[in-house]
């Protein structure tokens, strides 16, 4: 089985930790980091799968889904976006939600972003117990490419489905243009689409 994370009680705002301190799970629940922990229908989930990714490795694969609007040095937002958060040392006013998948897991979903301009990076993780779920300076990364500026202004109540993403993880993301795609340190997917999400009466309750 391999080590995932459970949600901690409190994520300091601005840094994108999982910290040693969570427990050891078998799962790929999504948790918070930079704000409130709401799963409301009003806010934006983010769903898909990962067809490829360079290298092949046992390692976990982190997905995160980043809300930039308040990251206003940020004019990079399509068609190849930048890495919001290059460390968790050099993080912006972001929030969002992150999820581990496991060796061999490829589906991922993560539920009640903020709508807005969204971003979504991928982290490939050290191996072993080494993994900690964060992203340093120097760790493989691929940021999804926005080709279609369809992450640029996602409002409430919207699935982002993220059909087949293609993966090449590097240190530095190249741009997008450069080569066959994804280039270097970027993601690739094969559609993206957005549709109303569709919500249970639980979801409806206050």
């Amino acid at each position: 089985m391999k080590t995932a994370y459970r949600k901690p009680s409190d994520l300091v705002a601005l840094v994108i930790v999982l910290s040693a301190a969570l427990a050891p799970a078998c799962g790929g629940d999504d948790f918070t980091f930079g704000g409130g922990d709401g799963n409301s229908p009003t806010k934006v989930t983010v769903t898909g799968n990962i067809r490829n990714q360079n290298p092949v490795t046992s390692r976990d694969v982190v997905v995160f889904a980043y809300n930039v609007d308040n990251v206003t040095a940020d004019t990079d937002k399509c068609p190849c976006p930048t890495n919001p958060c290059p460390s968790s040392a050099v993080c912006p006013d972001v929030t969002g939600k992150t999820t581990v998948l496991a060796d061999g897991a490829t589906d991922f979903t993560l539920s009640g972003i903020e709508p807005g301009a969204l971003r979504v990076v991928f982290l490939l993780d050290k191996a072993g117990s080494d993994a900690d779920g964060e992203i340093n300076a120097g760790d493989p990364v691929a940021v999804l490419d926005d080709t279609d500026c369809q992450l640029t202004d996602v409002g409430g109540k919207l699935t982002v489905t993220l059909k087949d993403v293609d993966i090449d993880f590097a240190a530095v993301p190249d741009d997008c243009s450069t080569g066959s795609p994804p280039a270097a340190g970027r993601a690739r997917a094969d559609q993206i689409t957005k549709t109303t999400t569709t919500t249970t009466n639980a979801d409806s309750q206050p």
